[in-house]
């Protein structure tokens, strides 16, 4: 083979080498994640920063807000409607995290005329006290539910159950512990939702939890009945740990779900109304540090300081359970 043939061929391997072993170097890291765009197009795309991208570009790094968000009431909504086009981001990690969340809410849901009837709509100097939208409201999925559990049980058998709760709720469901809850009178539908979260895991409680874990679901219906029918014998709670004036004017953000004095309210959330103080306080705490979990409560609690929720406690505890009418 002659000698110019050679050198060629060698030359041309040798290309092909070198090549090979620059290409990954002299490339893009976003190449193919981008795709095979020509010429100086890879790294100009590479370079934008993400702007209006969809729900699905978040997908990777928030699973949990985005299935909040897509089984929600705010599914229609992209991210970037509340929290901005997102410039610069993920590259250092911040988003526009909405603070003045009437102002944000109120384009949407402000009552005016010419809005569908379909979309909510509120009064805003009627509806939160003053207060953020967030506080209540779940920005990822915001409809509150009102649904409350169905109670199908035996009192007569909740009753028998009962005992074995009767150390920290007495015999009568009137606690002899200030850190434990009354459950005389308390809400059927919400002693059905709390035992079954405590039994799923939901919620957890060092002692709690494995009492719930061994109950089924006729057992959770049955205590349910049983406490929710008993007498609350409008016992006031334990010792005040606050300021019950202050604590009043707190609980008009409260009454909603609560009902007025802590009565009354939504049968799905509990009434607070002569509970024990020890335990508001402790319940109240858990919720702001995350150990109870709950989207509105959390919202709630996070607002609050320690002297707030000892007022709270304290006002709470000095009411009736039973209705002055």
């Amino acid at each position: 083979m002659p000698k110019h043939i050679v050198r060629l061929i060698l030359l041309i391997v040798a290309v092909v080498v070198v090549s090979a072993i620059a290409a990954p170097l002299l490339t893009v890291d976003s190449f193919y994640r981008f795709g095979h765009y020509r010429a100086n197009a890879v790294p100009e795309i590479a370079a934008k920063e993400p702007v209006y991208q969809t729900p699905r570009y978040c997908h990777g790094c928030h699973t949990e807000r985005r299935a909040q968000w897509s089984a929600g009431s705010h599914k229609s909504v992209i991210c970037e409607v509340c929290h901005g086009p997102a410039q610069g981001h993920p590259q250092d990690k911040k988003m526009l995290i909405p603070t003045d969340t009437v102002k944000l809410c109120t384009q949407c849901h402000e009552a005016m005329t010419g809005r569908p009837v379909t979309q909510p709509q509120i009064q805003v100097a009627q509806h939160s006290g003053g207060q953020q939208c967030n506080i209540c409201h779940n920005p990822h999925s915001p409809k509150i539910s009102t649904a409350a559990a169905k109670v199908t049980g035996n009192a007569t058998a909740g009753k028998a159950s009962a005992e074995a709760c009767a150390s920290c709720h007495g015999a009568s469901g009137i606690s002899p512990n200030d850190t434990w809850p009354n459950l005389a009178g308390q809400n059927g539908a919400y002693l059905v939702r709390i035992l079954a979260a405590y039994k799923s895991g939901d919620q957890s409680d060092a002692m709690m939890t494995p009492m719930a874990q061994a109950l089924g679901d006729t057992d959770i219906q049955n205590l349910a009945a049983y406490y929710a029918g008993l007498s609350c014998k409008a016992t006031t709670g334990g010792k005040p740990v606050g300021d019950v004036a202050a604590g009043e004017s707190l609980a008009a953000n409260c009454v909603a779900c609560h009902g007025q004095a802590g009565r009354g309210g939504n049968p799905a959330w509990p009434t607070l109304a002569a509970q024990k103080p020890g335990y508001l306080v402790n319940v109240l705490k858990a919720f702001k540090a995350g150990l109870r979990k709950d989207p509105m409560m959390a919202g709630v609690a996070k607002s609050l300081s320690d002297t707030d929720i000892a007022n709270l406690a304290a006002y709470y505890a000095a009411q009736s359970c039973q209705s002055t009418k």
